[in-house]
């Protein structure tokens, strides 16, 4: 399998990464803590409290990212899943808090649905927008969101932000999430297959995140690993540390190739969706969750005390590996989901062989 990208993905990811780590600096991450972060979860409902990074945010938008990743029927560049994951890395790279992962979906499932006027608006960032997952009560970015979707099979439903009712949640990385309720609307039929192709791209972007989340987590690590001493040489030098970073590289590259597995097949299926693509993003989630938790717990018993210490940076990567793991449901669901597709329809991938 192929994981070569264009050049033009290979710009756009370089121009999220430049851009991200040069606005979403630690020091911007602590304000956003102080807004809504540790302690101050009480702190109002409204866009001004919730943890979004405004500024990257805009500079997104501004450089036409959101667009270049919707529909090529609205002037996007036609990068696939493929080129979504790989943005969707380095957000988490940076544990970059905004909503570019509805907006892609979002853009997508509008069109789907034929409606062009407002898909275009949430490609170009114009307004913002909270997708649901099936039947579950809560979204990622309600809160802030000007236009709550949910695609289901009988269609897709929205409302305008003012039609229904969010209580803002805690996550425990703090991001900006909220029980939805209220009537979202009669549905727009969706072609066949929409849906579900939505749920596994969403499923996508949160693998590919995480990939991100525990890379960056592994690098402060190793390198905090070269300057703290302890018995006159750095902790990296011993044995029982340096095996552990190795074992983490390795957790990384199942993370990174799985997740680009999952997103290849999504862009091989056509929209329709199959045994193939549901085994690769089963594996894709069993290595975010399981990788996940070991490098999430790997960077802080390397740090010592300081890891989980507010002042330290890599308790933010801490706490969004940890809620990657929580959103995608766990290693073991994940398992059973693989094991579930496997026992109805054998190995997808024996043919390719």
């Amino acid at each position: 399998m192929d994981f070569l990208v264009d050049d033009t993905t290979t710009e756009l990811t370089g121009l999220v990464r430049d851009m991200g780590e040069r606005l979403v600096t630690d020091e911007s991450l602590r304000e956003l803590d102080a807004r809504f972060g540790p302690g101050a979860e009480s702190g109002g409902t409204d866009r001004s409290t919730a943890r979004v990074h405004s500024r990257f945010w805009e500079e997104l938008v501004r450089a036409g990212v959101p667009a270049a990743l919707g529909p090529e029927s609205l002037g996007g560049a036609g990068l696939g899943v493929v080129g979504e994951a790989l943005v969707m890395r380095e957000l988490g790279r940076v544990l970059a808090p905004v909503p570019l992962s509805p907006a892609i979906r979002g853009a997508w499932v509008l069109e789907a649905a034929g409606l062009t006027d407002r898909a275009a608006s949430v490609a170009e960032g114009r307004e913002v927008a909270a997708v649901a997952d099936g039947s579950a009560p809560e979204a990622d970015w309600a809160p802030v969101a000007d236009v709550i979707l949910r695609a289901g099979d009988d269609g897709l439903r929205l409302a305008d932000r003012g039609a229904v009712q969010v209580e803002r949640t805690v996550p425990v990385d703090f991001s900006c999430s909220g029980l939805v309720s209220g009537d979202l609307g009669a549905p727009t039929p969706l072609p066949a297959g929409a849906a579900e192709y939505d749920a596994l791209r969403h499923r996508v972007h949160l693998a590919a995140h995480q990939w991100g989340v525990v890379e960056a987590a592994l690098e402060r690590t190793a390198a905090y690993a070269t300057t703290r001493h302890q018995f006159g040489r750095p902790i990296g030098s011993f044995q029982a540390v340096s095996a552990r970073l190795a074992d983490g590289m390795i957790d990384v590259d199942a993370v990174r190739l799985s997740a680009l597995r999952a997103a290849y097949e999504l862009d091989a299926c056509s929209g329709q969706p199959g045994p193939a693509a549901d085994a690769a993003v089963a594996a894709a989630h069993f290595w975010a969750c399981d990788a996940g938790h070991r490098l999430a717990h790997t960077a802080v018993h390397v740090h010592g005390g300081v890891g989980l210490d507010r002042s330290e940076p890599l308790h933010r990567y801490f706490l969004a590996a940890k809620a990657g793991e929580f959103r995608l449901g766990g290693a073991t669901r994940q398992l059973l989901d693989l094991g579930e597709v496997l026992a109805g329809h054998g190995d997808p991938w024996e043919a390719r062989a």
